[in-house]
């Protein structure tokens, strides 16, 4: 289960995911962001909130691979991830390394409340 949405100005799309992320709901997930992320502001900030997810499936990496490379397209600035166990923690940052642009900026926080100061520059 997922959730998109984006503040009143465009320049920010929150990424909700908890339980269990299949390929199906991946599938949802990339038609969803193929629609929402064009109308965003170059600059945008992405906002990622794992802390509910227990399990993704390793066929949905596929297409968050190709989200990652859509927000590159469309002029994403910064990732703030929300991941509060270390080891999703490290196979995130190994699919980062290789599906963002070397200069977007790339935060990962425990919490919602160590990401706010962040989210709201």
């Amino acid at each position: 289960m997922f959730s998109l949405s984006t503040d009143d100005k465009g320049n920010k799309l929150i990424i909700t995911v908890k339980d269990y992320f299949d390929l199906q709901q991946a599938e949802q997930f990339y038609a969803e962001l193929a629609k929402s992320v064009p109308k965003l502001k170059k600059g945008f900030i992405v906002l990622t909130d794992l802390s509910s997810l227990e399990r993704m499936d390793i066929s949905a990496r596929l297409l968050i691979e190709k989200a990652m490379d859509l927000f590159n397209k469309n002029g994403v600035s910064r990732v703030i991830r929300i991941i509060p166990d270390q080891e999703k923690d490290i196979g995130l940052n190994i699919m980062s390394l290789f599906h963002y642009s070397s200069g977007i900026a790339i935060h990962t926080y425990k919490s919602y409340r160590e990401a706010e100061s962040i989210l709201h520059k």
